[in-house]
């Protein structure tokens, strides 16, 4: 064990930092974010500080936040810090300012001064190490991101356990996976409460950002809907603990994070969770009901709709509808809750929480009295947000809170009409209609007491009808109902004046105090034709002055065009149509048509009816006689002069002539009168139509005639006029639906009519307006859109007003109007002039990148004059003109001092700049950003013209950020990406005009070394390829540069669009590139290696799933006869060794032709033998070389062999060889061609470094290589010359490679199977003559690799050639190895020829069992020797068994027990038991168990594992033959079983150092036991019977020459007795009979003094036991055998003080007083044991009791029968010396009375 000094040495070992181990400082110094190790390590703090400061000063100018942090971490004091030397409190105080470093920059982490920042932290305090888990946490947000894997690399090893998730990516420095991330979460609690913590103390202190919370709630909603998933498991007591513990861990961080109103991305996270809780989770009323009230608590604007999102789910997972007061609260402060739960509906489910809104707020009206909540109602009901039981269950709250309100008249609120209003409007409404009427209908609802309550009528489906003269026997019901409205309605009549005091007209602009009441009693009268006429000759509305005076018109023009039940409206029109029907027109009503013309279109068909009808009475009145018509010229116009008040309002409206108006009305609206009644949209159309005339619109069938210009100028400034002065929205809103389709009639334009209406609603505020809109219920979003819709296209005056609004800076602006001006200037912006649109979009550039505004009004503005610019199409012009006027940014840089001036001079703060200075770079890079992103929406490559202006637009931003420092990445791609499109067209279309005195491939290449922004590369290299298609002489100039930035770093790059950069680099600047340097002195090659070398070197940090697609085309656009070998080359010497890269190379290789291969192998041949010239010229440029030291040169030479082997090995290049030369033709030949010369310079280059071994020894691989690429067939036929070299080691290559062909060929062809074995002679040939041993051994391993798989095809060929094998060339050789393979290739031979090897043996098996014996000699030991041996003679007895019998199977079996005392090995020892076991089972039995008696002395005395395979040859040999021949053979196993039971006999007397330990012994007879069991199954009791009688006489016969002979004998005898009874159970219980004798004998005597005779008596009780416990006979309750064996085993109590009774005695006599049961039997030994108990010894005694609480327990009421016998025995136990004796007497008693269940307490006494 580790002791106490170790363990604490352990420790400090572990938290040492090195501080004198210069390495591991250097090591420990050399991890950088930023930097490579090797440079990383060059760097002193100085040189650190000031690259991470400017990072940081570039922080501090994006958010003062930073600054603080200037004052410690970023001081010029932080240098000299170390963290090894402050103390605890110090590093404690450290560690949260860094961690509150790293929770602020970590919403800034993708920005380089981020990084730079950050990097100070790891290279001077260490966070990587210290402060590990804030650190990894910072960065996991952006765990896919490419600098992540970065900071894998530095971690240290041991990661706190809360991240062990990372530590195999920390490994492979790869990145994680979102998957692993979410599974850590859900199953480490650590990490999950880690994530959770350092978000909310990132949160708390005000530093959170949108990727760090939107990561945690994307995790965590993942995490923790597993985790509830996974506790749904086990049983449900299991499941509810489970999903407790969930909640436990979750719920406090939730409820923190809804308390937060800063943090909204929390809070919404937090609601994603609750939904999955309220999902998942089995959550009670109460839990969800405080969820909910926690989601309100503290929501903001900006989380209202994730919070209603996650109400619903929680609405729906109550029982409860009605919802919390709080949350009802919470949900009516929302403005236009009604539009956000309808926009919900498309896509959750939230019919429980708008039914819970729509209950609550009922309840609530009394309180709040707002009439906006009764629209809200009616908006959720009949946008069927809910089911008809849903809705059913609101409507009747509905009725019931009407029912329950006071009828006391409220002037401000009368919330008893409103509910009856909004009830009759549900009733009306064309999507829940049907429904309401039926809830009303079905329901207990007294409809006739609420219609009496609300002092309405319910048309639930029984309307009262208009009561005609004759009535049915209905007529009384329908008279008493009738009455009762006329009794509502004459109350309501009854509280209306007499008379008005001032009022002229209801359409009047000035408030009616009393139109209210008269509109409540038109209501209820208008269910009642009667009740309508008493409200009509109301004194109030002066009918008689109904055509001098506007007052009676308007009242029901004003209901018709309302928002009233479709009864009054149809009731108002029919007043005024039984007027003009009944009295004579006596003015002029032309004022009325406009308010017509808006029946025509109402939703309600009836109304439109009766609006046809009041038409065509009009119609009538102004078709009068001619006469009369002259008069009607005079006639004057009705409420000329007040309609609309005695204001401005009425005066501006233009009227018509009476004849303009018949004609209006005749040939306009007459005509159109029957589809007006089908569709209520038709009189849009039509009337449109009819004002734009037919030079716009073909005439219809309801337009046949056309109208005169002069008429439809005086329709539309008549219409424009009363439009503009109606104080009815919804009038003005349909009116201008129909004008805002006609463009322009004659000479007057629409929008010059319409133009002072806009200039009206502008000036008024938001409030006036939405309040206009919403006491008209029209939504203020469709009235803004129509207005604004009043301006055209071609109107300067129009076009400059939507400007304004769109500004919104002379007046406050309605928002809802500066967004439908933003959307109609985006409608209409294609069709504006280009002067307009080049003001106006200068205009809007101003707007939108002002960034003084600070109220969302103006944020809004400015959003929507981006949005008209990025979707409007902006000409060339528009773009010009933005790019010229960009600022210059460079111009922007303020001067500042010097990064050591500045350090000399630092206070510890951060100076900041001037704010005007920093305010107009904003502004500048605001409008920059905007203008390159309009041009990038613009498809530039439609305005080539902006090239130049581009290009100068990139080079002013690369100089910024020469000058600065700061990337302007986003800037830089956009202008480039622009700049491409461009060029892209021009490639497409030569017609497309290009400047190419504008292309500045200095800019870019600038760009593209220097940034450090992976887009702007990529962008920067995308347009370079472009150009080398367009103007390639300007691109080759400058492209070296190129690739060698390319190699540093776009080559790292592991993403798709990265790869596609490059490879678009290189397909179209290769080409020209070749090109060019094929013109060059020194050739294509040496030109290239250049760019080579880049590929190259960056190879291993290229992504090992792009390396292939890179690579392969770049040797494509190069041409891969000329460059492949030395792309290989390159790669070979820059990256020895590794085997990846050799199998890349070869893998690149094989994508070419074999004749392309070959020609690239020979090319690379020559490389090599160039390196070994005195002057290398090639080689030189390509490996640089130069005048280096042969060694190196050898090195660089060994270095490029290996990958030529690998290629050549290629088994694609092997197949596609195979082809071509079978198809034979031109291709074949030069490939054979090609191939001999490569053999011809192989072998060249074999013979130049003979002298080097290593080289040679190569050059032998590659060589063996090439051969291989024959087919079997023509590489066999190159043997004979190939084998006629008198180079043996040639000859060696040769034969290997064909006998790893022939080991690889699956079966072949006929052909070369014949040309294999014919080879056969040849080899056995070169076998006789032959002295080089290891060309033998090779060709034997060739000759044996032919037998096995060709052998069978010519036997006799094998036969011969194992003849000469088994000769003394080869098996009879003094080479170990020479005659291991001898032995292995006869033994492959016997496999394939069989009996054809008889000849052979007599030569062969002498010499394998001396070669045995040789290999198992003490310290000569060989195991491989020993194993052949043993293959061979597995062979012979598989294929040839009857061959080893006789002598040569005892020598082979005493020499394996041998072999098995050697102890050679498990190997030695598997090889040696298979082929022993292959003799018990192919041998025959009688030879194998004669050969067995005949070496059991041999195997006895080799020890106890010769013993053991011995016994398992004899066991499998019994196990594999049959009962006939085991039977047949039983007396020969009777006496191999004696001399196995005479082992113990033989060991012990006497006992020697060569004789076997106990355990040994006893694990002998243990097996001996096993393998006479199986024997004795396989016999029958006749043929058994004599053999268990001869074993018995001999194991209980006396012996004459030692009395201890017979005792050994009889412990092995009853150790198989103990196994044959516990195994054979009652079927050989008869076989007791036998032993009783013996038994008695041995039990008689004395008691055993020594361990012998004791372990003899422990055996034989042993057995007894075994005999009693399986009697199933009652063959020892027979009298005889119970007094035989009763005494002597009872007689075992008197030696309890010597021998262990409890253990052996005592569990067996309870065994034979089961077995013998009878009372008589049990009363002799309750006696004799009775006796024991009154023994003098003390543990005679106890063993006595003991026996008879043994006896009790087990026969129970059986024995006792015996007990009053034993009570006095009992009562002297009780009061015995010995306490022991005491005490388990009393548990005896104990035992007496559990059984018998009565105290045994009288009995005693």
């Amino acid at each position: 064990m580790t002791s106490t000094l170790q363990a604490q040495l352990a420790q400090i070992a572990a938290k040492s930092t090195n501080s004198l181990d210069l390495k591991a400082q250097k090591k420990a110094h050399s991890q950088s974010l930023l930097f490579e190790p090797r440079v990383a390590a060059t760097q002193d703090f100085d040189t650190i500080y000031q690259i991470c400061y400017e990072g940081f000063e570039e922080l501090c100018q994006l958010d003062s936040r930073f600054i603080s942090f200037a004052r410690n971490v970023f001081s010029e004091q932080s240098k000299q810090e170390d963290r090894t030397q402050m103390t605890a409190a110090q590093n404690t105080e450290l560690d949260d300012v860094l961690e509150d470093f790293l929770g602020l920059v970590g919403a800034r982490l993708l920005l380089r001064p981020a990084l730079k920042a950050v990097e100070w932290l790891v290279r001077r305090f260490k966070v990587h190490e210290y402060n590990t888990l804030p650190l990894l946490l910072t960065f996991l947000p952006y765990h896919a991101t490419s600098m992540f894997p970065t900071l894998l690399s530095i971690l240290p090893p041991n990661t706190p356990p809360a991240l062990k998730l990372l530590r195999p990516y920390t490994q492979s420095l790869t990145n994680p996976s979102r998957h692993t991330i979410v599974y850590s979460a859900a199953h480490n609690h650590a990490f999950f409460s880690a994530l959770n913590t350092y978000l909310l103390k990132v949160t708390r202190t005000g530093y959170h950002y949108r990727a760090l919370t939107s990561f945690w709630a994307a995790i965590a909603t993942e995490a923790i809907a597993r985790m509830l998933d996974q506790s749904r498991s086990g049983r449900r007591e299991v499941q509810g603990q489970n999903e407790e513990d969930v909640l436990l861990r979750v719920l406090p961080m939730i409820s923190e994070g809804l308390s937060m109103k800063k943090a909204p991305e929390f809070r919404v996270g937090c609601y994603m969770i609750l939904t999955v809780l309220a999902t998942k989770a089995s959550l009670n009323e109460k839990v969800l009901t405080a969820m909910m009230e926690a989601v309100t608590s503290n929501w903001t604007e900006d989380t209202t709709h994730a919070g209603l999102i996650c109400l619903a789910v929680l609405a729906q997972q109550r029982q409860t509808i009605l919802l919390p007061k709080r949350v009802l609260t919470a949900l009516l402060a929302v403005e236009r809750i009604d539009d956000d739960l309808v926009t919900l509906h498309k896509q959750y489910t939230v019919e429980k929480l708008a039914l819970g809104l729509v209950l609550g707020t009922v309840d609530a009206l009394r309180k709040t009295e707002n009439r906006a909540q009764l629209t809200m109602i009616r908006t959720l009901l009949e946008a069927q947000l809910m089911r008809e039981p849903l809705i059913s269950t609101a409507v009747k709250h509905i009725v019931l809170a009407a029912q329950n309100i006071d009828s006391i008249m409220n002037t401000e609120f009368d919330l008893q009409g409103q509910l009856a209003d909004l009830i009759l409007r549900l009733v009306d409404s064309t999507s829940i209609g049907e429904a309401v009427q039926k809830t009303i209908t079905d329901s207990s609802i007294n409809v006739e007491q609420l219609e009496s309550k609300l002092q309405t009528i319910m048309r639930t489906g029984r309307a009262l009808p208009e009561v005609p003269d004759s009535m049915s026997e209905d007529s009384e019901m329908i008279n008493t109902d009738q009455s009762k409205v006329t009794e509502s309605f004459e109350a309501a009549l009854s509280q209306i004046p007499t008379r008005t005091a001032y009022e002229v007209s209801f359409l009047s602009h000035s408030k009616s105090y009393v139109f209210g009441s008269l509109c409540h009693a038109f209501i209820l009268a208008s269910t009642s034709s009667s009740n309508v006429n008493i409200f009509s000759d109301s004194l109030v509305l002066r009918k008689h002055l109904a055509m001098t005076e506007p007052l009676y018109f308007s009242f029901f023009v004003r209901i018709w065009c309302g928002d009233y039940p479709a009864i009054a409206r149809v009731a108002a029109l029919g007043t005024v149509l039984e007027y003009f029907k009944n009295e004579k027109s006596g003015s002029d009503v032309q004022a009325l048509l406009p308010y017509v013309v808006h029946a025509l279109g109402d939703s309600s068909k009836k109304v439109r009816e009766t609006a046809t009808e009041l038409v065509l009475a009009l119609a009538t009145s102004y078709a009068k006689s001619d006469v009369e018509s002259k008069k009607r010229k005079n006639q004057s116009i009705w409420g000329h002069d007040n309609i609309y008040g005695e204001d401005e309002q009425t005066k501006n409206v233009s009227w018509i002539s009476t004849d303009e108006t018949a004609k209006f009305i005749e040939d306009v609206l007459v005509p159109a009168l029957e589809e007006c009644v089908l569709d209520a949209t038709y009189i849009s159309r039509h009337l449109a139509d009819a004002l734009n005339g037919s030079k716009h619109v073909k005439l219809t069938k309801s337009l046949q005639k056309e109208i005169k210009t002069a008429l439809r100028v005086a329709i539309l400034s008549f219409l424009s006029s009363h439009i503009i002065s109606t104080p009815l929205y919804t009038v003005k809103l349909r009116l201008l639906t129909i004008l805002n389709h006609v463009e322009k009639v004659g000479g007057s334009s629409r929008t010059k009519a319409l133009l002072p209406l806009l200039v009206l609603e502008k000036s008024r505020s938001e409030n006036s307006l939405k309040e206009a809109c919403d006491a008209e219920h029209i939504e203020l979003s469709q009235f803004a859109a129509e207005i604004v819709g009043i301006v055209s296209a071609a109107d300067r005056d129009g076009i400059h007003i939507l400007q304004s609004i769109i500004e919104g800076k002379d007046q406050p602006i309605s928002s809802a109007l500066a967004s439908a001006a933003a959307q109609r200037t985006r409608t209409i912006w294609p069709s504006m002039k280009p002067d307009l649109q080049m003001s106006f979009s200068k205009t809007l550039l101003s707007l939108s990148v002002d960034t003084s505004g600070t109220t969302p009004e103006e944020e809004n503005r400015q959003s929507d004059a981006v949005e008209i610019l990025r979707n409007a199409p902006l000409s060339t012009n528009i773009l010009l003109s933005f790019l010229e006027d960009l600022p210059t940014l460079s111009d922007n840089i303020h001067e500042k001092p010097s990064a050591a001036k500045r350090r000399r001079t630092s206070d510890g703060h951060v100076e900041r700049g001037d704010g005007s200075a920093d305010q107009l770079f904003a502004l500048s890079i605001r409008k920059v950003t905007l203008v390159l992103e309009l041009i990038d929406a613009s498809k530039p490559e439609r305005h080539p013209q902006l090239l130049k202006g581009l290009f100068h637009t990139v080079g002013d931003l690369q100089h910024y950020r020469a000058q600065s420092g700061t990337e302007l990445g986003y800037l830089q791609t956009l202008a480039l990406g622009s700049l491409r499109a461009i060029v892209e067209e021009v490639k497409i279309s030569a017609e497309t005009p290009f400047d190419r005195s504008s292309v500045r491939i200095d800019i870019l290449v600038d760009c593209i070394r220097m940034t450090a922004s992976p887009q702007v590369q990529h962008a920067a290299l995308l347009l370079v390829s472009s150009l080398a298609s367009v103007t390639p002489e300007v691109v080759l100039h400058s492209v070296m540069p190129v690739f060698t930035f390319m190699g540093a770093s776009l080559l790292r790059q592991g993403d798709d669009y990265s790869a596609h950069v490059v490879t678009q680099t290189i397909d179209s600047v290769i080409p020209p590139l070749v090109d060019s340097l094929r013109k060059q002195k020194e050739g294509p090659v040496a030109g290239a290696s250049e760019l080579l070398l880049s590929f190259v070197a960056a190879f291993e940090h290229i992504p090992s799933h792009r390396r292939f697609g890179l690579f392969h085309s770049l040797i494509n656009k190069l041409g891969p006869l000329d460059f492949l070998f030395a792309l290989l080359v390159m790669l070979a010497n820059k990256y020895p060794g590794n085997k990846s890269v050799a199998q890349f190379a070869a893998d690149l290789t094989c994508r070419y032709g074999p004749e392309t291969q070959l020609i690239t192998v020979g090319k690379y041949v020559d490389i090599i033998y160039d390196t070994l010239e005195a002057k290398p010229s090639i080689s030189e440029k390509l490996l640089a070389l130069g005048n280096e030291e042969s060694q190196f040169t050898e090195d660089a030479t060994l270095n490029l062999l290996p990958l030529l082997a690998q290629i050549l090995n290629s088994e694609r290049l092997i197949q596609k060889s195979a082809k071509i030369l079978g198809q034979g033709g031109p291709d074949a030949g030069r490939l054979r061609e090609i191939y001999s010369q490569l053999i011809e310079q192989v072998l060249v280059l074999s013979e130049k470094v003979r002298a080097q071994k290593k080289l040679h020894s190569a050059c032998g691989q590659v060589l063996n290589a090439l051969l291989n690429l024959l087919s079997m067939r023509e590489f066999v036929g190159s043997l004979e010359s190939l084998l006629d070299r008198s180079n043996d080691e040639v000859r060696r290559h040769v034969l290997k490679s064909l006998e790893q062909r022939v080991n690889l060929d699956k079966g072949g062809d006929k052909a070369s199977q014949e040309a294999c074995l014919s080879l056969l002679p040849r080899l056995t040939s070169m076998l006789e003559t032959s002295t080089n041993t290891v060309l033998k051994h090779t060709t034997i391993a060739c000759i044996d690799r032919i037998a096995e798989r060709y052998g069978k095809k010519d036997v006799d060929a094998v036969a011969s050639a194992a003849r000469v094998i088994s000769g003394d060339s080869c098996l009879g050789a003094t080479d170990s190895r020479l005659r291991v393979m001898a032995l292995l290739c006869l033994a492959s031979s016997i496999e394939v020829i069989g009996e054809g090897i008889i000849p052979v043996i007599p030569q062969a098996l002498p010499k394998s069992i001396e070669h045995l014996q040789v290999s198992i000699k003490e310290d000569e030991e060989d195991a491989r020797l020993h194993n052949a041996v043993y293959s061979f003679m597995g062979s012979l007895l598989l294929y040839v068994p009857w061959i080893v019998t006789g002598a040569h199977l005892d020598r082979l079996l005493r020499t394996s027990y041998e072999s098995a005392n050697a102890d050679m090995g498990e190997d030695c020892d598997k090889s040696r038991i298979a082929a022993l076991r292959l003799v018990a089972k192919q041998t025959y039995a009688k030879e194998c168990f004669a050969a067995l008696e005949r070496t059991w002395t041999c195997a006895m005395t080799e020890g106890p594992h010769a013993v053991a395979e011995h016994l398992e040859i004899l066991s499998l040999a019994i196990e594999k033959h049959p009962k006939s021949v085991i039977a047949k053979n039983s007396s020969l196993l009777s006496g191999l079983f004696l001399n196995y039971f005479d082992l113990r006999r033989i060991q012990c007397s006497p006992r020697t150092e060569d004789s076997y330990e106990e355990d040994e012994i006893e694990a002998v007879e243990d097996a001996v036991n096993d393998v006479a069991i199986k024997m004795i199954y396989k016999l029958n009791d006749a043929t058994f019977r004599p053999v268990f009688v001869k074993l018995l006489d001999w194991a209980t016969a006396p012996s004459a020459k030692e009395s201890k002979a017979k005792l050994h004998r009889q412990m092995s005898w009853y150790s198989f007795l103990h196994s044959f009874f516990e195994t054979m159970k009652s079927i050989i219980t008869s076989y007791a009979g036998f032993i009783i004798d013996s038994a008695v004998e041995v039990l008689s005597g004395d008691a055993p003094k020594d361990e012998p005779a004791k372990l003899l008596w422990k055996r034989v009780l042993q057995t007894l036991h075994s005999a009693f416990e399986h009697d199933q006979d009652e063959f020892w309750q027979s009298p005889s055998h119970f007094a035989a064996i009763s005494n002597p085993l009872l007689a075992q109590l008197a030696h309890a003080s010597t021998l262990p009774a409890n253990r052996s005695v005592i569990p067996t006599i309870t065994a034979f007083a089961v077995a013998a049961d009878s009372p008589d039997h049990h009363k002799a030994m309750n006696a004799t044991i009775l006796k024991h108990m009154r023994s003098d010894n003390p543990a005679v005694r106890l063993a006595a009791v003991q026996c008879e609480q043994s006896l009790t327990a087990k026969l129970g009421e059986e024995w006792l029968a015996l007990l009053p016998e034993m009570l006095p025995c009992i009562s002297e136990l009780l009061e015995d010396d010995d306490e022991r004796v005491e005490r388990e007497t009393r548990r005896w008693v104990l035992g007496i009375e559990g059984v018998l269940g009565e105290s045994l307490e009288g009995m005693l006494l």
